[in-house]
């Protein structure tokens, strides 16, 4: 992808994101030096390592993940464009985890200006930021609260919900049907099932009309019911996101 400013940036005209007065595009603008085209399955921060540099993901989705003590993955968070890719790596110097691409992806590299500019002459930007930060945390909190007391399909619909969501709010889905390029491993991993027991609840979801998985497409048939089922309620949310 050819190189994309910052003030021609696609992202930033969606309403889910904070508006920047002038001084910031420009800080923003200073800040991205770089930007990478990465294939799908590729590890772009490895756990317990660091080369130091900040990510915006354009385009595409990528994960973030954890290994187990014996090896096993386990991934924590699925992520669309606009997340930061490396902020709590930078913050703390090591983090227990990783990210890897999971589609072909684009990367703002964010390397141009010092973070901590942002803190020092930026006020508004790291709110904005730390609401960001919270936000995805409840969302996790909120997930895993949940999953922890419900059966495979409960903790299926639970998910599929809130990315449709999340899908929508960035126009790249539709309350209906969205790009889905998850595969069950993915999903057993997120969920903490077993493939096995994935497709199961994927059969479950379709047998009872609510919703269907199939040649990387989600189709959501009947939204209030999967509410019903999973328990799911959508996020209020009180602040734009910083996009960097």
């Amino acid at each position: 992808m050819n190189f994309i400013p910052c003030e021609d940036c696609a992202l930033r005209r969606l309403a889910l994101f904070k508006k920047f007065t002038a001084p910031e595009l420009s800080f923003v603008r200073a800040l991205k030096n770089n930007q990478i085209d990465v294939p799908a399955r590729r590890v772009i921060i490895e756990p317990g390592r660091f080369a130091g540099k900040l990510y915006t993901l354009y385009a595409g989705w990528a994960y973030r993940y954890k290994l187990t003590p014996t090896g096993q993955r386990q991934i924590i968070d699925i992520l669309l464009p606009g997340s930061l890719i490396g902020l709590q790596q930078l913050m703390l110097g090591d983090s227990e985890s990783g990210v890897e691409s999971l589609t072909p992806v684009t990367l703002c590299v964010l390397t141009g200006r010092s973070i901590d500019e942002l803190f020092q002459r930026h006020s508004h930007l790291s709110e904005a930021m730390v609401f960001a930060l919270m936000e995805d945390q409840r969302r996790a909190d909120r997930r895993m609260a949940l999953v922890a007391k419900q059966n495979g399909a409960e903790r299926l619909a639970y998910f599929l919900l809130e990315l449709v969501d999340r899908l929508v709010a960035l126009d790249l889905g539709q309350d209906a049907m969205s790009y889905f390029p998850l595969q069950r491993r993915h999903l057993a991993d997120l969920l903490g099932l077993s493939e096995t027991h994935v497709s199961r609840s994927m059969q479950e979801l379709r047998r009872g009309d609510l919703a269907a998985i199939a040649a990387n497409s989600l189709v959501i048939r009947n939204r209030q019911l999967m509410i019903n089922l999973s328990g799911y309620t959508l996020s209020t949310r009180e602040h734009p996101r910083l996009l960097l």
